[in-house]
């Protein structure tokens, strides 16, 4: 007698892994993976394109057709996905700065650390995550032209929430001593000089994680923003 077993399906997710790994096209030819999981592969796709070809055309001249190309996608396909540039650039800096945000608190989260050691991690993990991402570091940092406010408002939340982790990070006794908004000021600053630096050809952001920890732990910061 032949006996049946009843088998599990695989999660679609796990049987179309290979075929959908990031940064890679989508198979050649009919490939039989569902029509929105294609849809979120493209996506990502054009959100990772998009800070490489901005960090190659500058915002002057990059265009939804540089996008498109280093995606490995039609001019349709990019404008399925996004009505316009500054919106693809919108959903790649907040991307950008999500990742950022997650490789900072995973470093501060992993060890139970004093309140200046966990700062100093955080700030390594900061400069080698920008250092190692160098296109996304100058996305980050770049100014937003002025026809994009939303982006200039996206930049604006990536501050105030590093803001809000670095009071935390540090010694809450510093309050006192600190004028309102110095830790965002200093932080735009920092993510203006890495973008600068990463441009230039500079790969070892990590040699300023001293001096920038002292800078943003210390009574020493108010003399410096004075």
């Amino acid at each position: 007698m032949t006996h049946l077993r009843l088998v599990e399906p695989e999660p679609r997710g796990d049987l179309f892994e290979a075929e959908l790994a990031p940064g890679a096209p989508l198979p050649r030819g009919r490939h039989g993976i569902p029509a929105d999981l294609v849809d979120a592969h493209q996506r990502r796709r054009l959100v990772a394109a998009m800070s490489e070809a901005l960090a190659e055309h500058g915002y002057a001249r990059v265009t939804a057709e540089h996008v498109s190309e280093r995606a490995g996608v039609s001019s349709r396909t990019f404008y399925k996905h996004f009505e316009n540039l500054w919106e693809c650039l919108l959903a790649a800096y907040e991307d950008a700065g999500q990742q950022l945000c997650a490789e900072i608190e995973a470093t501060c989260d992993e060890s139970e650390w004093r309140s200046s050691d966990r700062l100093a991690a955080g700030v390594d993990a900061a400069l080698s995550f920008l250092a190692t991402e160098p296109h996304l570091a100058q996305l980050l940092g770049g100014q937003p032209p002025l026809e994009a406010p939303a982006l200039a408002a996206a930049r604006r939340s990536l501050v105030e929430r590093l803001a809000a982790m670095l009071r935390q990070a540090r010694n809450p006794a510093d309050d006192a001593i600190r004028p309102p908004g110095l830790e965002e000021r200093l932080i735009d600053a920092a993510l203006s000089f890495a973008s600068v630096q990463v441009g230039a050809g500079d790969s070892d952001l990590t040699r300023l994680g001293p001096e920038l920890t002292e800078l943003l732990a210390g009574p020493g910061a108010v003399a410096a923003a004075r």
